[in-house]
């Protein structure tokens, strides 16, 4: 008997712990510290203009023919690894529909960090939905922004390869600066505020 007693006792006290140590985990991961810096996330559009975007200090990983939802795990796992930086940029939705829900998801994924989501220009059905994603999923976090690639380009045809969509070297440098001076006035923005 007194054996039983001593295991309940033992037994609530570790229960008694265990708020405590959910807690302290929780103010860990909180406080992991975000890598400073601006991290390109795209598909061959980001991809064309990588050396642009270089010289802007963003350091991209973007893939021809990339998903979204491929998008969403690569962002998961860097965030998880503590290897995200603050402000990512992401430029998918060029090869197929987004999904509001996976927005969500890439959002709730990188926690402490500024999300610069940026529309698309490609003629398919996808084009107009996936816009209005991008900006529907922007309108519900105070730390996602939209970058307009579609309205600012669509009076340069200037600045498109023959199919209209993927960059010549004009619209690399145009996407790169677009990128650069809408991130630059958001964070402007914020120091203000």
């Amino acid at each position: 008997m007194r054996g039983t007693r001593r295991l309940v006792v033992v037994l609530l006290l570790a229960l008694a712990c265990l708020p405590a140590a959910a807690s302290a985990s929780a103010s860990a991961s909180a406080s992991a510290v975000v890598p400073a810096g601006r991290f390109g996330e795209g598909d061959s559009i980001m991809l064309s203009a990588e050396d642009e975007l270089a010289v802007h200090d963003v350091s991209i990983d973007a893939e021809v023919g990339r998903q979204f939802s491929t998008g969403l795990r690569l962002v998961r796992r860097l965030a998880n690894n503590e290897k995200l930086p603050r402000n990512v940029i992401v430029h998918l939705g060029t090869n197929g529909y987004v999904q509001a829900e996976d927005c969500d998801r890439l959002v709730s994924s990188a926690p402490s960090r500024r999300i610069f989501l940026t529309t698309v220009r490609v003629p398919r059905e996808w084009q107009d939905p996936n816009n209005q994603v991008v900006n529907d999923c922007a309108a519900r976090y105070d730390r996602v922004f939209v970058i307009r690639w579609f309205m600012v380009s669509k009076d340069h045809p200037d600045w498109f390869a023959t199919d209209s969509y993927h960059l010549n070297a004009a619209g690399q440098q145009a996407y790169a600066d677009l990128i650069r001076g809408d991130v630059n006035q958001v964070l402007r923005s914020l120091r203000r505020g």
